[in-house]
């Protein structure tokens, strides 16, 4: 009998404690197509100062608190540890090639201070020799009106 009551009362208990969802603003498809406008335009810029190899421009695209994930390695954590790992990147980078990086999706937040980009990359020369391709996650924040990048993460695809 006390069973039957308690399953009989639980869930107005249950019911009754629940909180109202909070209300959160969302942005529209043209205002969501103007963050992924604003982000490629972003990505275009680091592809331009990762050709050509300059390390300090590459850092303008990073917050300084900033963690980056790379395919078999360790995190970098922090400005100082990705421009380390850029300068070494920069020694290998076949002298022809250009990469290329294309926004796939952006999911903004309901007020637009944060957005998850999921894109892809591609290295390749002039003459069309690709040198790889992958995929890339990243997470921007707005810092001081600027969209800057708090994490990345970016795989290979496999060529095998």
């Amino acid at each position: 009998m006390k069973s039957r009551a308690l399953l009989l009362i639980a869930p107005i208990f249950i019911f009754s404690n629940c909180e109202k969802p909070v209300e959160r603003t969302s942005l529209t498809a043209e205002q969501i197509s103007a963050v992924k406008m604003e982000i490629q335009s972003i990505e275009d810029r680091y592809a331009k100062n990762v050709n050509s190899k300059n390390v300090d421009s590459i850092m303008t695209y990073y917050a300084d608190d900033a963690v980056s994930y790379d395919s078999n390695s360790k995190p970098l954590h922090g400005k100082d540890e990705i421009r380390e790992s850029m300068q070494e990147l920069a020694k290998g980078f076949p002298k022809r090639a250009g990469i290329k990086y294309t926004v796939m999706e952006v999911f903004p937040s309901g007020d637009g201070s944060q957005v998850i980009e999921i894109g892809h990359y591609k290295i390749s020369d002039p003459k069309g020799v690709n040198y790889g391709a992958g995929n890339y996650f990243s997470v921007f924040e707005k810092r001081n009106g600027k969209y800057l990048c708090i994490r990345d993460i970016q795989t290979p695809d496999d060529t095998e």
